[in-house]
């Protein structure tokens, strides 16, 4: 529907300001970096494949990825993505907001979303990958399933199925949103079960699914070996820790969020209240819906007691903002609106700069590493040695990605498949090719070329060279990296 901006209330279109500010700020901050973030680097080259999965995920975010990267070749693009993702689920959690709160409320239960830094820091440092795409299609998923919940009408379910089959296709822990769903409906509208447009959702659902699920079954299910391994414990006591760091970064996470909401509160001396849970069927969908994925979280570290990750919580607040104008509900004047808004402009501002300094300060290869100079130094080294053009490049994907993506002749990279066959490498064209691998240390090097060339006799001489290169930041301070790299020449 067009939004007709000159006849909008002076509100809305402070909020739809607010938006696109959001929007064009967020999409500049990671062009302070030299390079993409490593996440984005992946969804490029995972996009190139053209298959159905990844080391690590389903493959809708690298498909995304290339598909924005490929028209123009520039970093911008991936930036603009990440916050057309956020943007469009900021709208969809006011529209989700507006089944609970009045149209002001609903506005400012968005606004205050800007002290939640993952809509900020996370393009900055992490650029496009399936979290942004979760705090997109979280929002849309509980929209929709609310319009099901509510009203019978065929359209809305098959929205449902198609919106879950591809939440699905971009990350697994979509089911910690399923499960919550499942609840509420087994407790407040077990006719659902009855539903046939239920049964066609979940086919949908499954349908768009499904080429992902054979991609897995062939390749025996090798990316769970990811999930697997950051949950891996060490000791007993991180069946503790890891969960109650978690916990702890959750709250980090949201302070801002409670600080915006407060504020008002606090300067214009306004009363809150906490609202009687007279309607249960809202009340506990906010509660079932917004808290259990985060429970859910916790746990799994207390069982698993590995890196339960902080960053997959923080896809899961979007609707704090609307459950603190629910249920801690205040009265909003015209000038607590305003304040708001400036407020939240205040935060967009410190975070931009707090993030955009360090960005600019550090020394760090992950965000300034000198492609140019390396790809032409590793260049010259193969061609000293072999004569055939470099085609293959492993090792540490920090190093090589950036290489790959950025380099001339967008060598092909051998990703980390920790430890099975990469399914995407043609063996015998690489023994036929050679190999280019660059890693942290001696040991990765020698661990890493075993790995990828099983042909290799088991006395294979492995003889790593030092590589030294300089990082500088925006103000020329420099940084020395001391990395090494092996050449596997092409099979006699």
């Amino acid at each position: 529907m067009e939004i007709r901006f000159n006849h909008l209330s002076s509100e809305k279109k402070m909020f739809y300001t607010f938006i696109l500010v959001h929007f064009i700020v967020w999409s500049c901050i990671g062009l302070i970096r030299t390079v993409l973030p490593t996440d984005s680097l992946e969804g490029i080259y995972w996009g190139s494949l053209h298959d159905f999965g990844t080391p690590k995920h389903p493959p809708l975010a690298g498909w995304l990825t290339y598909l924005a990267w490929i028209p123009f070749k520039h970093d911008i693009s991936i930036y603009m993505l990440s916050q057309l993702f956020i943007c469009t689920g900021l709208v969809y959690i006011y529209k989700l907001a507006k089944f609970f709160l009045d149209d002001t409320k609903s506005m400012l239960s968005v606004v205050v979303m800007e002290g939640c830094w993952v809509y900020s820091y996370i393009t900055g440092y992490y650029g496009f990958n399936p979290d942004v795409i979760l705090l997109c299609i979280l929002p849309m998923i509980a929209y929709y399933y609310y319009k099901c919940m509510t009203s019978d009408k065929p359209s809305n379910w098959i929205i449902l199925g198609v919106l879950v089959g591809i939440s699905f296709l971009n990350k697994y822990q979509t089911g910690m949103v399923i499960l919550p769903m499942a609840i509420w409906t087994g407790i407040f509208n077990r006719k659902t079960f009855t539903n046939k447009y239920f049964y066609l959702s979940i086919a949908i659902a499954f349908l768009i699914f499904l080429p992902h699920l054979l991609w897995l079954i062939k390749y025996d299910f090798f990316p769970f070996m990811y999930f697997n391994n950051e949950l891996s414990s060490s000791s007993w006591y991180n069946h503790f820790t890891a969960p109650l760091y978690f916990i702890l970064m959750q709250f980090a996470l949201i302070a801002g969020v409670l600080l915006l909401y407060f504020l008002p509160c606090a300067v214009y001396k306004l009363p809150i209240h906490l609202k009687s849970l007279d309607d249960a069927k809202k009340d506990w969908f906010l509660i079932i819906i917004g808290l259990i994925p985060i429970l859910l979280h916790i746990i799994m570290g207390f069982a698993e007691g590995g890196s339960v990750r902080p960053r997959w919580g923080f896809e899961f607040w979007y609707l704090i903002g609307i459950i603190l104008y629910y249920f801690f509900p205040v009265n909003v004047s015209d000038k607590g609106f305003k304040f708001t808004i400036k407020s939240a402009y205040t935060a967009m501002i410190i975070i931009f700069l707090s993030l955009g300094t360090l960005l600019a300060v550090e020394k760090n290869y992950r965000s300034r590493y000198p492609v140019a100079q390396i790809y032409n130094d590793m260049q010259v080294a193969w061609s000293k040695n072999i004569k055939s053009p470099l085609k293959y490049i492993g090792g540490y994907i920090e190093w090589t990605l950036p290489l790959t993506i950025y380099g001339e002749n967008h060598p092909d990279c051998i990703l980390d498949t920790f430890g099975y066959p990469n399914p995407w490498i043609d063996q015998n064209d690489l023994k036929n090719s050679g190999i280019l691998i660059i890693d942290r240390t001696k040991e990765k090097i020698v661990e890493y070329t075993l790995l990828s060339c099983p042909y290799l006799p088991k006395d294979y001489t492995i003889e790593p060279i030092e590589y030294k290169f300089t990082v500088k930041n925006a103000f020329g301070q420099p940084r020395e990296y001391s990395i090494y790299y092996f050449i596997i020449p092409p099979k006699a």
